[in-house]
């Protein structure tokens, strides 16, 4: 019994024993490691498009379609396609200005520019539109010469904006015109814009008159024409010719000393007052040892304090400083500015205007007599007529009551 007990026993062991092992037939096959960063890559969903955007063409007609705000939730998508999308230093660039346009200067017209009452009353139409939104139309996009971000024609800025068309009293009759108006820069007062048939002149009859943006293929009519009153002013005064306003050098002549008929006591012309007051505003006034030694400084918009002319590393002499020729037409035409950087601008130059002495007598800020004024556009020497000078900073910054 004892016997066949043990012999039962050290079987059923063995056969335990025997579960445990291996096949000889299996033995021979090994099996193969799973490889598990090549299939999380094979099953990445950003690794066809990393393949995509690493062909220039493919990378260039999808940026085609994309605004800035699209192209960095892409890039920011992960870091594989952040480096993709910008191998190299001067990539960003170059992509940035293949961009469309993405609108942001229309949304800052509208919220700007304000309409007159007169847009209600009559049979008026309005149109701001972005070049992206109507790909029919043959508008120019350009990179931002600040942000390299392209931007289309209508979301830049422009010293006159037409938008505005108001139909003729009596479409049948050639004799009578529609009316045109817009606004200055982004100011908010609707102006007047007459077209070049509405005054007689010899270069008018080689030019198609003026039609309706919103309906055809020409226009809008941007810094041409003729610019008349705001529409709201009750007030009367000859129209100004942009091309001319354009072209005057605001280093040796004022807004202010235009002709006597545009003059108002010591005031612009309603015409121009807008426009006074965005040349006004460019000017620092320095007395002699300010200019030699301390440049002005101000605070940028990030509320660090930064200086708007940078500090000369020696002293400075009054001969050195260059003479200003600038002129509206250079400053905003010239450059290709989107319109948040040239908010971006103007904001600098007013919070330096704002430090400007309002007294009478032209002060630097130092309190000093102020013998010099200094362009902060060009960082030259405004030569204009003193009386200009002085009359455009009796009030600190030259605007008038219509402004």
């Amino acid at each position: 019994m004892c016997q066949a007990r043990s012999v039962n026993h050290y079987t059923a062991k063995e056969i335990r024993s025997m579960k445990r092992k291996y096949s000889p037939d299996f033995t021979v096959a090994t099996i193969p490691k799973r490889q598990l960063h090549h299939l999380t890559a094979d099953l990445s969903p950003s690794s066809h498009l990393t393949g995509i955007l690493k062909q220039y063409g493919l990378l260039e007609a999808i940026i085609s379609n994309l605004s800035a705000d699209d192209l960095l939730a892409l890039a920011l998508t992960s870091k594989t396609l952040h480096e993709t999308i910008t191998p190299r230093p001067g990539s960003l660039e170059n992509l940035l200005g293949r961009l469309r346009c993405s609108g942001k200067g229309i949304e800052i017209r509208k919220k700007c520019h304000q309409k007159s009452t007169y847009f209600y009353t009559f049979d008026c139409t309005e149109y701001v539109k972005c070049g992206s939104e109507t790909p029919q139309r043959l508008v120019e996009t350009r990179p931002c010469v600040t942000c390299k971000v392209a931007t289309c024609n209508e979301c830049r800025v422009h010293v006159v904006y037409q938008s505005i068309y108001e139909t003729s009293s009596d479409p049948s009759d050639p004799a009578e015109l529609p009316n045109f108006s817009g606004f200055v820069l982004l100011k908010p007062l609707e102006q007047a814009i007459l077209s070049p048939h509405h005054l007689p002149s010899a270069e008018a009859k080689g030019l198609s008159p003026w039609q309706d943006p919103s309906i055809g293929g020409d226009g809008p009519y941007h810094d041409q024409g003729c610019l008349d009153v705001p529409l709201q002013i009750d007030d009367a005064a000859p129209p100004e010719c942009i091309e001319e306003i354009l072209d005057i050098d605001l280093g040796q002549q004022s807004l202010m000393s235009m002709p006597e008929d545009s003059r108002r006591s010591g005031f612009p012309s309603p015409v121009l007052a807008s426009l006074c007051t965005v040349v006004n505003e460019r000017k620092v006034l320095l007395c002699e040892f300010c200019l030699a030694h301390d440049l002005p400084q101000i605070t940028d918009l990030s509320g660090q304090h930064a200086p708007l002319v940078p500090r000369p590393a020696r002293k400075t002499e009054a001969s050195s400083i260059k003479t200003c020729h600038c002129t509206l037409r250079k400053h905003f035409l010239d450059r290709w500015l989107c319109l948040r950087c040239y908010q971006a601008e103007d904001s600098t130059i007013r919070a330096c205007a704002s430090t400007i002495p309002t007294e009478c007598t032209p002060l630097c800020r130092c309190s000093r007599i102020a013998c010099h004024v200094l362009c902060l556009w060009c960082l030259s020497e405004v030569l204009e007529d003193e009386n200009d000078v002085l009359e455009a900073d009796t009030d600190g910054t030259g605007s008038s009551p219509l402004s």
